[in-house]
C-alpha cells in the first residue's frame, strides 16, 4: 500500500478556518493531511471556542478526478481517532479490469520462452506427446503462479504493516499535541517502542521529571538536554529535579554543581571539583573560573577534565592579566609622580611668597614688634623648606619605583 509516500493534491473550500484558506490547493501525502487535521484540531480546542468552524476537504489525482471528499467540522474531541475519520482519503479508484494483468504478462513470457524452445527443438517437436506438454505448461504456471502470490502477499503484509505503524504514529502524535504525555508513554509501551524513545518523547517536552521515572539510568540524557537550555529554564528544570527527590546523591551533587555555576558560586565549585562528571560540564566550569580570575582553580579542574584549548585560553588569560597588573602599577606611579610634583610646585610658591612677605616686613614694618615679626616669618620659611625636602623625597622614591615598574613591563613576556 506504500501509504504516505505519494502525494496527491488537495483542495480545501467552503473553509472557515484559516490555516485551510491559506493551503486551498496544495499537494500532500496522506500522513501529512492528518496531522494537518490534527494541528489544527488541536489550536481550536486551546481557543475554547463554542461555535464550531468548518473545512471541507476534497482530494484529486493527476488528472484532476476527485477521488473523495468530505465536510469536516472542528473542533473533535481530542483523543478523535482521525486516522479512522480519514481514512477515505488514503484510498485510490479501484484500477479497472483489463487483460493486461500481471498474470496475463507473466503468461505471455512463458509462451515466448515456450516458443524459443519449440524452435530450438522443432525437429523433436514431434516426438513430444501432448501431455507431456500440458504436464511441463502446468508445473510452470504453478510455479509461476506461487511465485505471483508470494510477492502479493508479500506487499500486502508490509502495507498492513505499513497502516498499522502510520496509525501508531497519528495516535501518539495526537496525544502529544493535546499534552497527555503519560498517555502517550503508555500507548508506546502498548506498541512496544523502545524505552529510549519514550525517555526522548519526555525530554523533547520538558517532561524530566518523568523522563527519570521512566528510566532511572538516563541521567545523563537528561542533564545533556537540560545543559542546552538558557540559564532561567535550566535553574527551573535543575530545581524541580531536586524537589522530585529521584536522583542518587551522586546525581544530586550533579545537578548541585550546575546550579552553583549558574549562580556563580565559586567557592561550592572550588569545593567540589572531583565530584565534576563529565566533560561538558567541566568545560563550563573552566570558563567561569577563567572569567572570574581563579586560574589556580582552572587549573586544577583541567586535570581532571583535559582540555588543550581552555588550558592554552587560561595560561593565556593569566599572562594577559598579570601584565596588565603591572601595567596597571605603572600608571598609578605615574598619577602619584604626578601628583606629588603638583605639591612640590605649590610648596615652592609658598615659599616664594613668604620670602616676598620676608622682604616686606624687612622693609617697610616700623612697629616695637618687627624683630618678632621677622622671627615668626623665617620659622614659617623653615617649616616649609621642611615640607617641600620631605615631598623632594618622596618624589625622588617614586620615580625610582617608576622606573623599576616600567622595566618590569619591558621585561615581561
Amino acid at each position: 500500500m506504500n501509504l504516505g509516500t505519494k502525494k496527491s493534491y488537495y483542495v480545501f473550500s467552503k473553509t472557515d478556518i484559516k490555516k485551510f484558506k491559506e493551503e486551498n490547493n496544495k499537494p500532500l501525502e496522506y500522513i501529512d493531511l492528518i496531522k494537518l487535521v490534527i494541528d489544527t484540531n488541536s489550536e481550536l480546542l486551546k481557543l475554547y471556542e463554542l461555535n464550531t468552524k468548518s473545512v471541507e476537504i476534497s482530494k484529486f489525482n493527476k488528472n484532476d478526478s476527485l477521488i473523495h471528499s468530505k465536510l469536516l467540522k472542528l473542533p473533535l474531541e481530542a483523543d478523535s481517532d482521525f486516522d479512522k475519520i480519514l481514512v477515505n482519503f488514503n484510498e485510490t479508484k479501484p484500477p479497472k479490469i483489463g487483460k493486461a494483468t500481471k498474470v496475463d504478462k507473466a503468461t505471455k513470457d512463458l509462451t515466448v520462452i515456450n516458443d524459443k524452445a519449440n524452435y530450438i527443438e522443432r525437429k523433436d517437436f514431434e516426438k513430444i506427446s501432448i501431455k507431456k506438454i500440458s504436464i511441463i505448461g502446468f508445473s510452470f504456471m504453478t510455479v509461476l503462479i506461487i511465485v505471483i502470490g508470494f510477492v502479493l502477499n508479500q506487499s500486502i503484509n508490509r502495507g498492513n504493516s505499513e497502516h498499522e505503524k502510520l496509525s501508531q504514529e497519528l495516535i501518539i502524535t495526537q496525544l502529544e499535541t493535546s499534552g497527555k504525555y503519560d498517555k502517550v508513554a503508555q500507548k508506546m509501551k502498548d506498541f512496544n517502542y523502545p524505552k529510549k524513545d519514550i525517555v526522548n518523547m519526555y525530554l523533547e517536552n520538558g517532561q524530566f521529571v518523568n523522563a527519570l521515572k521512566a528510566d532511572k539510568k538516563a541521567i545523563t540524557s537528561v542533564l545533556d538536554k537540560i545543559d542546552t537550555m538558557n540559564n532561567k529554564e535550566q535553574q527551573e528544570a535543575l530545581n524541580e529535579l531536586k524537589k522530585a527527590n529521584i536522583t542518587s546523591k551522586k546525581e544530586s551533587i550533579s545537578l548541585d554543581l550546575r546550579l552553583a555555576l549558574l549562580n556563580k558560586d565559586i567557592d561550592f565549585l572550588k569545593k567540589n571539583i572531583k565530584s565534576v562528571d563529565s566533560q561538558a560540564l567541566s568545560d563550563r566550569i573552566v570558563k567561569l573560573f577563567i572569567d572570574e580570575k581563579e586560574y589556580a582553580s582552572a587549573n586544577e579542574q583541567l586535570k581532571f577534565f583535559a582540555n588543550k584549548a581552555l588550558d592554552k585560553q587560561a595560561k593565556q588569560a593569566e599572562h594577559d592579566d598579570k601584565k596588565q597588573a603591572l601595567t596597571n602599577k605603572v600608571n598609578e606611579l605615574k598619577k602619584a609622580i604626578s601628583d606629588t610634583q603638583k605639591q612640590l610646585d605649590g610648596k615652592n610658591t609658598q615659599l616664594s611668597d613668604l620670602h616676598k612677605q620676608l622682604d616686606d616686613l624687612n622693609k617697610n614694618d616700623k612697629s616695637p614688634d618687627k624683630g618678632k615679626h621677622v622671627d615668626d616669618k623665617n620659622k614659617e620659611i623653615d617649616n616649609a623648606n621642611k615640607d617641600k625636602n620631605k615631598i623632594s623625597d618622596i618624589l625622588k622614591d617614586q620615580q625610582g619605583k617608576e622606573k623599576e615598574a616600567q622595566k618590569a613591563v619591558d621585561d615581561f613576556k
